[in-house]
């Protein structure tokens, strides 16, 4: 005698259990993805924020480098002035220099010879805060209808710290013989992650000016 098998369904319970385990497993397999994605995009913000901190030490580098100092103060010479930011711990020191080396912004001319101004700006002015340039391209020059503006170079910068090294001596906060050059600068960015929360990443680099002495006033020859 052939007994037929019989083929039952899932019941309710079976189904709701089945249901249950397939938004367990997938859950599971959504919070590994977003914690992987989460990492990666992390990832690539942190080497974009180390990124422009890069280039903008290699900026100042290269322009400190070529430092000039004139003879006469005239055309004025490297300044550097120490100064508090509104948050604790925070610099935001004023570095002034003429260069031969800046590479000049949009339509601006270029030059033999610019004065550039790095400074900080905490938007209190109502511009965006951060690391600003000034540039002059006709330093010691009268030039009417011509006043240089400041541009923003970064508003991930949020502390802006420059040392100087005289010879035969130890660092200084600030800068103002205005006769000699410092023998090397070392200059201290501090950049806020654009992610809430995150530490500040700090980033440092020592440029050895190629002119560390200058002429005195009157001098008839300059001194390398």
């Amino acid at each position: 005698m052939n007994r037929r098998r019989r083929h039952r369904g899932l019941t309710l319970l079976e189904t709701i259990v089945a249901v249950a385990v397939f938004v367990l497993f997938t859950g599971a397999v959504y919070e590994v993805y977003d914690a992987a994605y989460s990492s990666y995009t992390r990832a690539e913000e942190i080497i974009d924020e180390y990124q422009t901190g890069r280039v903008l030490l290699a900026q100042l580098g290269a322009e400190l480098a070529s430092a000039y100092q004139t003879p006469a103060d005239s055309a004025g010479t490297l300044t550097g002035e120490d100064t508090d930011a509104a948050s604790d711990e925070l610099q935001a020191d004023i570095l002034t220099f003429l260069t031969t080396a800046h590479a000049a912004y949009g339509d601006s001319p270029a030059g033999d010879l610019c004065q550039v101004s790095y400074s900080m700006n905490d938007g209190s002015l109502g511009d965006t805060p951060g690391l600003y340039v000034t540039e002059n391209f006709h330093p010691g020059l009268e030039i009417e209808d011509e006043t240089p503006e400041p541009r923003l170079l970064s508003s991930l910068v949020v502390g802006f710290n420059c040392l100087y090294l005289p010879i035969n001596d130890d660092w200084l906060m600030e800068w103002t013989d205005q006769t000699t050059l410092p023998v090397a600068v070392r200059v201290e960015l501090t950049l806020q992650p654009s992610r809430k929360g995150a530490k500040p990443i700090v980033l440092t680099s020592t440029t050895n000016l190629a002119m560390a002495t200058a002429p005195a006033e009157g001098a008839t020859d300059a001194q390398p």
